[in-house]
């Protein structure tokens, strides 16, 4: 696996010597990753690229605003061809 995109904060599942563990990415180290394992039995605490298995991104809630949502610009319309009637009245 691409070590790039991650970044610290995230959460990865790493597969050294055929023991399976997950862990969240502290920094970069020489040559790959620094872990702290979520499993106080994982001693641990370096992952190379192809130790790497398993990446997700750490993120939060989105943010709220007040404001009204405005579509896309790649937002589709739909064009259903109704046309409103004037009252004959």
């Amino acid at each position: 696996m691409r070590l790039e995109g991650i970044q610290t904060g995230d959460i990865v599942e790493v597969d050294h010597k055929g023991r399976r563990f997950y862990a969240v990415v502290t920094g970069p180290a020489p040559g790959g990753l620094a872990l702290a394992p979520t499993d106080r039995r994982v001693n641990h605490y370096s992952a190379r690229s192809h130790e790497v298995v398993g990446h997700w991104v750490k993120r939060g809630r989105p943010k709220t605003t007040a404001a009204p949502l405005r579509p896309s610009e790649r937002q589709l319309e739909m064009d259903l061809g109704i046309q409103p009637q004037a009252d004959d009245a």
